[in-house]
């Protein structure tokens, strides 16, 4: 009797858990999208409802976050036009998938799309390959603005990028320079 007394309360306990993660995780779905200023608030992006902003994505980036929970992340890189011998925004596009190029295995690359995001012109790419036996999928999009190019990488896993994307192009599209 007291043998499955216990069990009824271990199992009333972990099932109130479950509940309690459960409404954590919905309340997170349900959260607005909110903006995240960069580079001393000189520019900004919405940051997805369900997503944090991160410090471990890339060592150099100006902003990161994403959603550890949907694999899904974003770090944005700023340059200041200044430091390159004018090659446009074509050509910092092709300079830093090269990069991309040189570090993922089985690389494969997408036509351009053009874009133009808040009066300001875009490239994107569509990039996939493998890094350490995991397949990557990306968006690489690069965005002049008067003074900078930014380099905006956004990826997740194979299986997950086209329940990604919508968050992706939220982000992508909110781009703005304060």
């Amino acid at each position: 009797m007291k043998r499955l007394f216990a069990t009824r309360l271990c199992l009333g306990l972990l099932l109130i858990s479950l509940l309690v993660s459960c409404d954590q995780v919905e309340q997170l779905i349900k959260q607005e999208a909110k903006p995240v200023n960069f580079l001393n608030g000189t520019f900004s992006v919405l940051k997805p409802g369900s997503w944090s902003t991160m410090d471990n994505l890339n060592d150099e980036a100006n902003l990161q976050m994403g959603n550890l929970f949907k694999e899904a992340y974003v770090v944005i890189l700023t340059e200041n036009k200044q430091d390159f011998d004018n090659i446009g925004l074509q050509g910092h596009s092709d300079l830093t998938r090269s990069f991309m190029r040189e570090a993922l295995k089985n690389y494969q690359e997408s036509q351009r799309v053009k874009l133009d995001i808040g009066g300001h012109s875009a490239l994107r790419y569509r990039l996939s390959g493998s890094v350490d036996s995991i397949k990557i999928v990306y968006w690489h999009v690069t965005i002049e603005t008067a003074d900078h190019f930014h380099q905006m990488l956004l990826w997740s896993l194979p299986s997950k990028f086209g329940g990604n994307e919508a968050d992706f192009n939220s982000v992508i599209r909110s781009f703005k320079v304060l």
